[in-house]
């Protein structure tokens, strides 16, 4: 492979895995479980989430997600942000992500908004890059009580 064909390749990977992490987002936004586990292996997969849970499986995730997120009156926004991937070699990269996190729950009136870092490990796997490994660190949490005129601040942190 001429070095043109390199640079060119390394670039297809990095849109090719920025592409995932979309999916993922708009998958959790859309609260699609199949959608949203499809982005990681089937296999020696492991997911650190903090206090939402740690995962070794997608489909354990998926069995959490469901309960805790797939309901209507949970509307959510993620936005992932300032990508750094690397590229460690044909199969294998590495990135981090900044994420903006927003839920409006109707029905206790309340807004959350969270800050954080996605720390990912990729691997190529017949052609097509997928998540072996994320962690998520909090950054910041700000919560909000809706109230008839006014929003009041329950915690910020």
């Amino acid at each position: 492979m001429s070095d043109i064909q390199k640079r060119i390749q390394r670039l297809e990977d990095i849109k090719s895995i920025e592409q995932l992490k979309y999916r993922y987002l708009h998958a959790c936004d859309d609260k699609d479980p199949e959608a949203m586990i499809s982005v990681f292996t089937k296999e020696n997969c492991e997911i650190d989430y903090g206090e939402v849970g740690v995962f070794n499986n997608r489909e354990s995730l998926k069995k959490v997600y469901t309960a805790a997120a797939c309901h209507d009156y949970m509307i959510e926004s993620h936005h992932a942000h300032n990508p750094i991937i690397n590229i460690i070699d044909s199969d294998k990269a590495i990135g981090v992500w900044a994420l903006t996190y927003q839920l409006i729950n109707t029905k206790d009136l309340s807004i959350v908004k969270l800050k954080g870092i996605y720390e990912d490990e990729y691997i190529k796997d017949a052609g097509e890059w997928l998540i072996s490994k994320t962690k998520f660190i909090l950054k910041s949490t700000l919560s909000r009580q809706i109230e008839e005129k006014f929003l009041k601040v329950i915690f910020a942190g």
